[in-house]
Parts: C-alpha cells; structure tokens; sequence
C-alpha cells in the first residue's frame, strides 16, 4: 500500500468497477442488436405519427431529435408530434412561403429543375431544417424525423409514389 504525507492510503485500482463473470456475455453470445428496420415503430416512435422509412438512418421521431423537440417546446402548449406544431403549416407547408423559400433559393443557387411537387417538398424539407437547426452549412445534412417527412410528403405527393429518402453529403 501506499501512504501520502497526510496518512490518506491510497490503492490502486480502488475506484474501478469489478465485472461479475456470471453476467458478462462474450461477443460471440450476445444477440445481436435489434435495428429499428426490424423492430416495429411503436418500439421507437413516441408521438404515434412515424411509419417506418427505407432506411435505418430515416427511422427517427421528432421527440428524440434534439432541435426538432426544442422547437416544440417553444410553444404554450407543446404538441405531442411536430406535425401538430402550429408554425409547421406556416414555415413548410404553406405554398406562398415555399415560393418565397424558392426566391431566395434561386437568388444563392440558380433555378431548382424539379416538377412542382418535388420542387415544393424539396424546399419545404429545407425550411424545416432552417427553421429547427438553422444554416446548417455546405455539406452538413440532418435527418428530418419521420413525421414530419410523411406530413410534407402528403402535402407534396409524388406522382409516381417513390420517394428519394435521405442522402448523406457527398464528399
């Protein structure tokens, strides 16, 4: 044992945590993990509006999205889904602030070559990433929640009924 000038007893190793070799599983044995692809959405949505998306990465409620609950949180009387928010028909569904969004789009990129639809669901996906986030920056995407994808997709459907999904940034 060691001792300091004050007669504190110092040991090594005193503060580490000791494993229980009955509980301890080796890699090979535990399960393995359970994606949200597999699971049913009621495991990991919580406002009750998600369905599940192509991909793991889409399978996201707006309660566990950290930006999107804080903008919920904003209002009197929080919503139970960011669907139900009140700035959310304003901010990104409403056509005349999504032709607005384009303007200013158009001013910073050139002209977006989409049909109406995608046109107004690619820009109300982006408004509601400005609104929650803010200016992201080139190259830096986020996952829109689940929800929220399906309300601006019902609002904007596609005519064929296929959708992109999410896209990481390319390098």
């Amino acid at each position: 044992m060691m001792e300091t000038t004050r007669g504190n007893i110092f040991r090594p190793y005193m503060f580490e945590p000791e494993s229980d070799p009955e509980s301890a599983q080796t890699v090979e044995n535990r399960p393995p993990p359970q994606t949200r692809l597999q699971q049913d959405v009621s495991e990991w949505c919580t406002c009750g509006n998600c369905a599940r998306m192509s991909t793991e990465r889409e399978n996201t409620c707006c309660k566990e999205t950290p930006k999107v609950l804080r903008r919920m949180n904003q209002v009197l009387s929080p919503p139970n889904c960011m669907i139900d928010h009140p700035g959310l028909q304003p901010v990104c569904l409403d056509v005349y602030s999504l032709q607005n969004a384009y303007n200013i789009y158009r001013a910073d990129y050139g002209r977006l070559r989409l049909s109406t639809q995608r046109c107004y669901r690619y820009l109300a996906y982006r408004s509601f990433v400005s609104w929650c986030w803010g200016f992201l920056g080139r190259r830096v995407r986020v996952v829109i929640p689940s929800c929220v994808v399906l309300r601006i997709r019902r609002e904007f459907p596609e005519t064929t009924g296929s959708y992109v999904g999410f896209r990481p940034p390319l390098d």
